[in-house]
C-alpha cells in the first residue's frame, strides 16, 4: 500500500475516534445546564485594529476589551448598581446638606445639567414689637398738705444721727403761715432717741432741712404706634443636588442599573426627587430631605398699646421757713428750699413757723406701657423632597 494511502487512513481513524469522543461527552453536558462556554469577546483591536481603553463606566461598552461591562468592570470602582428610579420621581442625584459655607459645588461624574440649589432650617424669629407713651398729660397740683419737712443735725447728702419730722399741716393753702410745731435750735451732740443736749465737744444739732416732693395727681398718656422690628430670615443650612448624567450604564443584575457613587461631602447614598413636601416612595431611597427656594414672611405685630396711670410726676413748690419760735407766726426768714430738696443750715438755728407758693405746673409723669404682640411667621415656600439611600 502506498504512503499516501496510509496517511489518508490515519486522519480517517482520527476524525471517528474525535466523533466517537463527542458522543460520549454530550450525556454530560445535559447534566450541566447552567454552564455556558463562551469564546472571550475579541479585543478592540482585533475588532478595530486599535488598541484597547480605558473603561468608560456608563456607556455601555467594554472600552478596555476585559469581557467586562461597566459596573461588572473592576475599573469601575467608583460607580455601583442601584434599583430603579420609582414612577413620578427623578434621579439619580448626589446630594449635599450642610453648612452653606461647605458647599462644595458639583463633582464630575454628577455635572448633568443645572443643579438644584435649596435650604431648610430657617431661622425667623418673632418680631419685635415695642410700646411706648407720649407725655403725661391733665395732672393735677392741690396737695400741699402731703408735704413732710424733716430737720437733721447732718449737712446735706451726709448720714445723720438724729433728724425730726414736722407735723404736716391739713388743708394748707398758699402763702399762709402756720407753725403748729417745731425743732427749737441750740442743742448740740444729738443722742438716740432724738434728744440734744448741750455739750461744747458736740454738733449742731439744727444742721439742714428738707422738704418731700408733692405727687402730681391724675392724667392720662397716649399710647404711641407700635414699632416693628424684624430680623433678616436666615437658612442654616444648604442642599445642592448634582444630577448623574443620562442614561446610566449596565453591567447589573436585571432591572438596575451602573450610575457613579457619591463621595463625601455628599450623603451616602444616591438620592431622587420630586416637587413638593412628600413622603418617600417604598423601597430603598428611605432617608428624606425637604429643601426650600422661596421665603414666605409675614411676620409683625398687633397694634394692642395701652398706657397705665401716670407716675412720678411733681409739682414744684417753695416752701420757706422762719426762725420765730412762736406758733404760726412768720417773721423772721430763715431760708428757702424747692419741695423735693434739701437746705444747709447755719447758726443751729429754730424752726417752726413755715409758707408755701402756689405750686407749678406739674413736671415729669411717665405712663407704663403694655401690649405689643407678635403675629405671624416667617417659612419656606416651593419645597422639593429628595430621599437617599443609606450609606451602606
Amino acid at each position: 500500500m502506498s504512503s499516501s494511502l496510509v496517511g489518508r487512513g490515519a486522519r480517517l481513524a482520527a476524525w471517528i475516534g474525535l466523533g466517537a469522543a463527542g458522543a460520549l461527552a454530550a450525556p454530560a453536558a445535559c447534566l450541566y445546564p447552567d454552564y455556558t462556554f463562551d469564546e472571550p469577546e475579541p479585543s478592540a483591536s482585533a475588532g478595530t485594529g486599535g488598541e484597547a481603553g480605558a473603561e468608560d463606566c456608563s456607556n455601555g461598552a467594554d472600552d478596555d476589551g476585559d469581557g467586562q461591562v461597566d459596573c461588572a468592570d473592576a475599573a469601575c470602582g467608583d460607580f455601583v448598581c442601584t434599583t430603579a428610579v420609582p414612577e413620578g420621581w427623578s434621579g439619580y442625584f448626589a446630594l449635599f446638606d450642610g453648612e452653606p459655607a461647605s458647599d462644595p459645588g458639583c463633582p464630575g461624574a454628577f455635572a448633568a445639567g443645572e443643579p438644584f440649589i435649596g435650604n431648610r432650617g430657617l431661622s425667623a424669629p418673632p418680631a419685635s414689637c415695642a410700646c411706648s407713651c407720649g407725655p403725661a398729660e391733665g395732672q393735677a397740683c392741690d396737695a400741699l398738705g402731703e408735704v413732710l419737712i424733716t430737720v437733721s443735725d447732718a449737712p446735706c447728702g451726709s448720714a445723720h444721727v438724729c433728724a425730726w419730722e414736722l407735723d404736716r399741716i391739713p388743708g394748707w393753702t398758699p402763702n399762709a403761715c402756720k407753725g403748729p410745731d417745731g425743732v427749737f435750735g441750740g442743742g448740740t451732740t444729738c443722742m438716740p432717741g432724738g434728744s440734744c443736749d448741750s455739750s461744747p465737744d458736740g454738733r449742731p444739732c439744727v444742721a439742714s432741712v428738707s422738704a418731700s416732693a408733692i405727687a402730681a395727681t391724675g392724667g392720662a398718656c397716649a399710647a404711641n404706634p407700635v414699632q416693628v422690628q424684624t430680623e433678616d430670615p436666615r437658612w442654616t443650612r444648604l442642599g445642592r443636588a448634582c444630577a448623574a448624567a443620562e442614561p446610566p450604564g449596565q453591567g447589573c443584575n436585571l432591572g438596575r442599573v451602573c450610575v457613579p457613587r457619591p463621595a463625601a461631602p455628599f450623603e451616602g447614598g444616591l438620592c431622587i426627587a420630586k416637587d413638593g413636601d412628600n413622603p418617600c416612595p417604598p423601597g430603598a431611597y428611605t432617608e428624606r430631605h425637604v429643601f426650600f427656594t422661596g421665603i414666605e414672611d409675614d411676620r409683625g405685630c398687633k397694634d394692642d398699646c395701652s398706657c397705665g396711670a401716670p407716675s412720678g410726676g411733681t409739682c414744684p413748690t417753695t416752701i420757706t421757713l422762719y426762725s420765730d419760735d412762736r406758733i404760726d407766726t412768720c417773721t423772721t426768714r430763715l431760708a428757702e428750699l424747692q419741695t423735693g430738696g434739701c437746705a444747709d443750715l447755719e447758726g443751729n438755728p429754730t424752726i417752726v413757723g413755715r409758707k408755701a407758693m402756689s405750686p407749678g405746673a406739674p413736671t415729669g409723669g411717665a405712663c407704663a406701657p403694655s401690649g405689643g404682640t407678635a403675629t405671624g411667621e416667617a417659612q419656606g415656600t416651593a419645597p422639593r423632597t429628595f430621599c437617599c439611600q443609606g450609606a451602606g
